[in-house]
């Protein structure tokens, strides 16, 4: 018969599973009924149908005093009180160590939430618990506030459910590597940051690649600022507007030169003519016809922007305009063609390194989520120096610097869906979808709310790790350094800014669990991190 069509007559089905051990436990989930968490010794399921349908029923046995043992169990079905199928099935009874587990909570998701609050007699009560704790406090560091634990904000899509402070609970183990929890997120994902091959890892062995990455090996122009961006640039027709240039070394001599040479191909631009070299405070007033540089020591040095001196202010300092290949509007900076350098790194490791791992018998992508999302905003500030968000000059603040910096008002709802909402092809949730692989970075916001603040050193917060950390979050462009700066996090558990230019930043890659995960064991400690398996 076709699913569906009506029954002549009422059909009762029965299911019993027994076992001759008083210890042996059950819960089941049915596809009718949904999770059944009270414990008990025997199964008895009656379901009347009068249609054809399926019910699908998953049955969980746990022990309360045995473990890593066989033990056998009674399955019998019964038709009608007629027809009878019976079988006894050998089951593996591994040691469970999970609280969750044992108060029969076995979704991950729904794991972290009965921990954090152990009084709580369902999840309802647990998020709302959590929800009462009310807001942190995003101008203290999570050890000045003395805030730790579980709270509760929103994302893009919803509710979502964070971890602050010093938290020791919040440990995976997956795929052979150990992760931090960040977040539940809205859609019921769960947010991972890397931490490492081995428990308790420290300063570069939490970089995917246990070694110094740069977010951008270029860092010239607002574009850089993408994880992935536009690069269709082309040469400005004209100098920008003046400005202090600073990045200079007193007694180092650079060339000068009365005329320069562009590429079109290569976007650069080469220093021709006659030249001088010369310090920038022996650069005088007799030699100001030789008034292009390109900071550099090589005559014969190509570079991404040039300098046009307008005169020295002191020995680290000039005055000048830059000639520039670059953008025509902040739109096109955002068009999402090129991939960042930490980009490239972090969907490499995932193809060449984590796809190729197996947890519990699975492929490990089979865990991982390809509707979440990662939020490079680049929006621009709202007040301030807000600039263009495209030109060298003058300076451009984004949306992260006025939040966490200026206003020191964090926030998960990332502004712009279509353009910074990063997310995988294929993906059915929202997002840009442009992602090879679902993997990214950890984001400002995020340090924000696990405890991390703007200047000030926080090192009892979970996100520790004693070396500077990428973020995908833009700061600022500095016409100063002419250089796009990125909020990272610090060595001394800080919230800073630095250039793109600095490279000893480590690489921790960001992943997003399935919201139906479940806990196989663990209690989330470093010493007994949570483990997972596939809901089916």
């Amino acid at each position: 018969h076709e699913a569906g069509l009506s029954l002549a007559s009422l059909d009762t089905m029965k299911l019993e599973i027994t076992s001759n051990n008083p210890d042996l436990m059950f819960t089941y989930s049915d596809s009718e009924n949904g999770n059944s968490t009270e414990k008990k010794n025997n199964l008895d399921l009656t379901y009347s149908f009068n249609e054809n349908k399926v019910i699908n029923i998953k049955v969980f046995p746990t022990s309360n005093s045995y473990s890593n043992i066989d033990m056998d169990i009674n399955i019998k079905v019964t038709k009608n009180d007629k027809e009878t199928f019976e079988m006894l099935k050998r089951i593996h009874i591994d040691e469970i160590t999970s609280t969750c587990i044992k108060k029969g909570y076995n979704n991950l998701s729904d794991c972290l939430l009965i921990t954090e609050q152990m009084s709580a007699s369902n999840v309802n009560e647990a998020k709302e618990a959590i929800k009462a704790k009310g807001e942190v406090t995003l101008s203290q560091t999570s050890e000045q506030a003395n805030e730790n634990g579980m709270y509760k904000t929103v994302d893009n899509d919803g509710d979502t459910y964070f971890y602050r402070g010093d938290v020791k609970n919040n440990n995976v183990k997956f795929a052979g590597f150990y992760w931090k929890i960040i977040r539940i997120n809205g859609d019921g994902s769960i947010r991972l940051i890397y931490n490492g091959d081995h428990a308790n890892a420290v300063n570069l062995e939490t970089s995917i690649t246990g070694k110094e990455e740069q977010y951008n090996d270029k860092f010239s122009d607002p574009a850089y600022f993408g994880y992935m961006y536009g690069d269709n640039f082309s040469k400005q027709p004209e100098k920008t507007l003046e400005t202090d240039y600073v990045a200079i070394t007193a007694n180092t001599e650079y060339y000068f030169a009365d005329s320069y040479t562009t590429n079109d191909d290569e976007r650069t631009f080469k220093l021709s003519g006659n030249m001088i070299k010369s310090t920038v405070a022996n650069w005088t007033s007799t030699a100001s016809d030789k008034k292009y540089t390109c900071r550099d020591t090589n005559e014969n040095a190509s570079c991404n922007f040039l300098i046009e001196v307008i005169r020295v202010n002191n020995p680290t300092s000039i005055q000048a305009y830059y000639w520039t290949y670059g953008s025509t509007s902040y739109e096109a900076t955002r068009e999402n063609t090129a991939s960042s350098k930490a980009k490239i790194e972090l969907e490499n490791w995932y193809t060449n390194t984590l796809s190729k791992k197996n947890e519990f018998g699975n492929n490990v992508i089979n865990y991982i989520s390809n509707n979440a999302t990662f939020c490079n905003d680049r929006s621009l500030a709202l007040q301030g120096n807000i600039g263009d968000g495209y030109k060298l000059v003058p300076r451009t603040n984004y949306g992260s610097r006025y939040r966490l910096i200026d206003n020191k008002k964090s926030s998960l709802v990332c502004p712009d869906v279509e353009q910074d909402l990063f997310s995988a092809k294929g993906s059915e949730g929202k997002g840009n979808k442009k992602l090879e692989n679902p993997i990214g970075l950890i984001t400002a916001d995020e340090i924000s709310f696990a405890g991390g603040l703007w200047n000030k050193n926080n090192s009892t917060f979970y996100l520790y790790s004693g070396r500077e950390t990428l973020t995908m979050s833009p700061d600022t462009f500095n016409p100063d350094w002419a250089c796009a700066n990125l909020l990272i996090l610090n060595s001394d558990g800080s919230l800073v800014t630095n250039g793109l230019y600095f490279q000893s930043y480590s690489l921790r890659a960001v992943i997003n669990l399935k919201s139906d995960v479940l806990v196989k064991n663990g209690n989330g400690t470093m010493e007994d991190p949570y483990t997972v398996k596939l809901a089916s």
